[in-house]
């Protein structure tokens, strides 16, 4: 199935009826989609600093600090580069652009909140990278001190920019909408991923360069091995509400309270 793209014109994103929109899908369905909110003269730009990533990760026999940011290389296959705006500032940018921050502060209902994830994976042909189906609750300590649900409503927001089309044919992000609604399942734990996962409700997520999704950390969600000849990379930046993490985040100056613009 193909993802709706409900929104279509980003020029409005102050208008509060656009808002309304988004933070009302994002807390139905789980998620929200906004297409082409960055311009391609941006999205090739980051293309570019995707590629100076490549190049070191390519380089690297394990993970592996490089100038404040850790490259997770297994299997000389790149799983993630953490914090990426650290040995690329320019990242940070483009991960806390207002286009992205106004929507996350809607979302939250607060324009302080803190900057945990600024990565890029990479979805690269013949790489056999895949992430089974979970929540992003596992990867924030849900259930140990280190978390805590602030604002009662997951309290943290998931977006990934494409800078590659995500397309069928190359692995994109799959959902299970509405399941934000089940709270943490512990997806990770005994056979709960077989039990609970309804994969007859999936539906994958197509996206062209630019477009942004933002996500809760209940969602269900996961992505398959990229088994085209193209490439199918994402920059992923994720924001937590206010004093909900206690955890210290890989990466120079990672986890810092960012004030979104009024």
């Amino acid at each position: 199935m193909h993802a709706e793209n409900k929104i279509q014109n980003t020029g409005n994103l102050a208008k509060a009826s656009f808002f309304n929109q988004y933070v009302k899908d994002f807390y139905e369905l789980g998620y929200c989609l906004i297409p082409n909110l960055f311009e391609q003269n941006e999205v090739a730009r980051i293309s570019k600093l995707f590629d100076r990533l490549q190049k070191i990760a390519s380089s690297l026999h394990a993970t592996q600090y490089v100038k404040g940011t850790q490259f997770v290389v297994e299997r000389r296959s790149i799983q993630r580069v953490v914090w990426s705006c650290s040995i690329e500032p320019e990242l940070k940018k483009f991960g806390t652009d207002p286009r992205i921050t106004k929507v996350v502060a809607a979302i939250l209902e607060s324009q302080r909140f803190d900057h945990l994830i600024c990565q890029a994976h990479f979805k690269l042909p013949g790489d056999k990278v895949e992430f089974a189906w979970h929540q992003d609750t596992e990867h924030r300590r849900f259930g140990t001190k280190l978390w805590k649900d602030v604002n009662g409503k997951g309290s943290y927001v998931q977006t990934v920019t494409a800078v590659d089309a995500m397309k069928l044919s190359n692995s994109p992000i799959m959902v299970i909408p509405k399941s934000s609604h089940l709270g943490h399942l512990a997806l990770n734990v005994g056979n709960n991923r077989q039990k609970l996962v309804d994969e007859s409700k999936l539906v994958s997520i197509v996206m062209e360069p630019g477009s942004v999704l933002f996500f809760g950390p209940y969602l269900i969600h996961g992505s398959m091995e990229n088994r085209s000849s193209q490439a199918r990379r994402v920059f992923i930046n994720g924001f937590s509400y206010p004093g909900a993490n206690s955890r210290q985040y890989p990466g120079n100056g990672s986890g810092y309270c960012f004030k979104a613009d009024s």
